[in-house]
């Protein structure tokens, strides 16, 4: 290794610890000057019959305490969107309370961190409750959170520098002292979670091949939608859909062909489809592997299609019965870890 090498590697070295330096003690700093403004600001509303909960700084709902009113801690509820177990989370209290539309003219004009994304929400004056920021809801606490870790690997020491600044700057236009994550608790945090995605993750596929003749592409959009897939975002996919009391139709199981065909006149023809489940998005309640299965077998009747994997290998129900009850197993693991297969949180990380 030359010398220039070295120097560079030296360099590089003493300016991440410098950055790392710096973030702590900017954190160290706003911390001490939110003790002093809590000191001196007013218990914030509280809607009536709620009880008294104690909560760690990221807003998981510990045991009830018996304390007296002077010392009684505000609500705090789980975020609908920001998820401690995988978002660094930097928060400002607000006094005098602010409106929606506000906190939202000052908000950073880009929600990313380098290439992690940004979260806001709101804790509203009145109900006490975290959600996403309304125009002309009144907020008494706002959150900015940045997604430790994705399909793309952890966040890094200047992505998260990013979004300290951001952070700062936010502060500054709401004449605020954040409260502020800590970087090497943050970039430790990031890093755990991404081994662990890494090791649980899994996208499970089955092959649909044609025995003789290949399908043209009406046919085979007419035989999956009497399967129950409706048209994708993309050409080339279509998707099975659940839906559940809380959120809008989500995709549950993907079908691919070639989008070249499917974007052609409809005289194109393919010789495979693929049906694509992502594991850890998908509900296990919904039985995913099992609404695939069935799929694949109705479509496999209707085309005269061989169901083989990646190697064009035959797929016989014994060898699907084992990935079903391997999945078992990688559901219960993201259970406990607090990432339920199909929750937010697990559909953010496993992207």
């Amino acid at each position: 290794m030359g010398q220039l090498q070295i120097a560079l590697i030296v360099i590089g070295a003493i300016i991440i610890a410098a950055v790392i330096a710096y973030n702590t003690w900017q954190s160290g700093k706003f911390k001490r000057q939110r003790a002093a403004v809590e000191d001196d600001a007013q218990t914030a509303i509280e809607p009536a019959g709620l009880d008294t909960l104690t909560a760690d700084t990221h807003g998981h709902l510990l045991e009830p305490l018996a304390l007296s009113p002077e010392v009684a801690p505000r609500p705090r509820l789980v975020p609908l969107q920001i998820d401690p177990l995988i978002d660094a989370i930097a928060s400002f209290l607000l006094d005098p309370v602010r409106t929606g539309d506000m906190l939202l003219s000052r908000l950073p004009k880009t929600a990313r961190a380098g290439g992690k994304r940004m979260l806001f929400e709101g804790r509203h004056a009145q109900t006490g409750r975290w959600e996403p920021l309304q125009p002309q809801h009144p907020y008494a606490e706002l959150q900015a959170a940045v997604q430790l870790s994705n399909r793309a690997g952890p966040i890094n020491a200047i992505e998260f520098s990013e979004f300290i600044a951001k952070c700062h700057e936010l502060g500054e236009a709401l004449s605020v002292a954040p409260d502020l994550p800590d970087m090497a608790e943050a970039l430790e945090q990031a890093r755990a979670l991404d081994a662990f995605a890494g090791d649980n993750d899994a996208q499970l596929s089955i092959t649909l091949r044609a025995r003789s003749v290949p399908w043209g592409i009406d046919f085979l959009r007419q035989r999956a939608q009497a399967a129950g897939f409706v048209p994708g975002a993309e050409a080339g996919r279509m998707v099975l859909l659940y839906q559940d009391v809380e959120q809008a139709p989500t995709p549950l199981v993907h079908l691919q062909f070639d989008a070249r065909a499917d974007l052609s006149d409809g005289a194109a023809a393919v010789s495979h489809a693929t049906l694509l489940l992502e594991v850890p998005q998908a509900p296990a309640t919904q039985k995913p592997f099992a609404r695939m299965r069935q799929a694949a077998r109705e479509l496999a009747s209707a085309l005269d299609a061989a169901v083989v994997d990646d190697n064009n290998a035959p797929l016989p129900d014994a060898a699907l019965d084992h990935i079903e009850k391997q999945l078992d197993l990688l559901y219960e693991v993201l259970e406990q870890r607090g990432l339920p297969a199909g929750s937010p949180a697990a559909q953010r990380l496993f992207s």
